[in-house]
């Protein structure tokens, strides 16, 4: 919760693949609070009160999940809801005259998102929930220790940049709002 709350404010990817990532650790409990609550939130070095609204947190987070039904796989609809309006600043950004370094970069990665996405089994709705994706996957096999190839980590840090690039646009284009 602490983390998320700073992640959105600071940078969009970066709380989407948070997000992405308490989904994937509620799942891991099997959606049992207690057990995480025992195992995760107890080591937070937190007042007591702030480990109750982190249970809390969780506790929406796993009912949004059920809700959503999403228990397996998936993302809650609010998550799918911000890569949706990610994907829609990004198209705002292409069209604006002083963006072009941000319509270069894209255009340069537009060949790697869409090999990268006829490679894999996920099904993503556009070019960015791909990045995501990619870069998702790419920290669930570093957290695996999984082997990954050259080629495929210097496309996942381009991705990283290029994901970086749109956040803080997002981030800019809230502020002025």
């Amino acid at each position: 919760m602490l983390i998320s709350r700073e992640k959105r404010r600071t940078n969009i990817a970066e709380y989407i693949l948070y997000m992405w990532q308490v989904e994937d650790t509620i799942r891991a409990f099997g959606f049992d609070i207690d057990k995480l609550d025992n195992m995760l939130i107890s080591q937070y070095e937190q007042p007591d009160e702030v480990r109750k609204e982190i249970r809390e947190w969780y506790e929406n987070i796993a009912a949004h999940m059920k809700r959503d039904n999403v228990e397996q796989s998936g993302h809650v609809q609010f998550l799918k809801n911000i890569v949706s309006e990610l994907y829609d600043y990004h198209l705002f950004l292409l069209q604006q005259p002083g963006e072009g370094k941000y319509s270069e970069m894209f255009a340069a990665l537009l060949p790697l998102i869409r090999e990268m996405n006829a490679k894999q089994k996920w099904s993503s709705e556009n070019e960015i929930e791909t990045c995501l994706n990619a870069v998702y996957i790419f920290m669930m096999m570093r957290l695996r220790k999984n082997p990954v190839s050259a080629e495929t980590e210097q496309a996942i840090n381009l991705f990283i940049r290029f994901l970086g690039l749109l956040s803080s646009r997002f981030r800019e284009g809230e502020e002025s709002r």
